[in-house]
């Protein structure tokens, strides 16, 4: 019994050192790698896309919105899919990217439509990944006019998910931790 208790105690210490070694890394503050602003019109019912940019589990993308006008917002996942050389852009006009989203709907990261708004979104993905920022102006009429930044961010480790491997870790080392700790107390105060 007193070789589990070893076993077990020592184990917890060894996990409570790596959860709040864990923690340590994902307090770290990010680096910018890239960033970005710019300024555009989209016309009635056309389409805006930025270059693709590749992303993975520690690299993430922060993107600040300002619209007058109306549009729709879209993160997506472009995998393998080429710009079209003459334009440079994914998608010609806004019937090519409704048939992108019809056929690849799992591909949509996130969408939102402003409207005279602003937001701020920041992403992370769970693997290595393809992504491109989509703007259509869904309007007939009226031209849009977006300003946004883009910053892609860079971390020593996925911060939310290192957190909280390391907010699990801790308690189960403390619960391993105590018996072996207690029996040492209780043989100390014997000496």
């Amino acid at each position: 019994m007193k070789r589990w208790t070893n076993i077990l105690g020592r184990s917890g210490t060894t996990l409570i050192a790596i959860s709040l070694a864990l923690f340590l890394v994902s307090i770290i503050p990010q680096i910018d790698l890239i960033t970005y602003e710019t300024s555009t019109t989209v016309s009635p019912e056309q389409v805006y896309t930025t270059g693709s940019q590749g992303l993975n589990p520690q690299q993430g993308i922060q993107l600040k919105v300002t619209v007058e006008g109306t549009l729709k917002v879209y993160l997506l996942d472009v995998g393998s899919k080429k710009p079209n050389p003459e334009t440079g852009m994914f998608f010609a006009d806004a019937a090519e990217l409704q048939e992108f989203l019809d056929s690849s709907s799992n591909m949509i990261i996130w969408d939102d439509e402003l409207d005279d708004d602003s937001f701020d979104r920041y992403y992370v993905p769970t693997r290595v990944m393809n992504a491109t920022l989509v703007f259509r102006n869904p309007s007939s009429s009226e031209i849009a006019y977006v300003e946004f930044d883009v910053a892609l961010k860079s971390s020593l480790a996925p911060g939310d998910k290192v957190r909280t491997i390391a907010y699990f870790a801790a308690p189960i080392g403390i619960i391993m931790a105590i018996p072996w700790l207690l029996n040492g107390w209780k043989q100390r105060k014997q000496k």
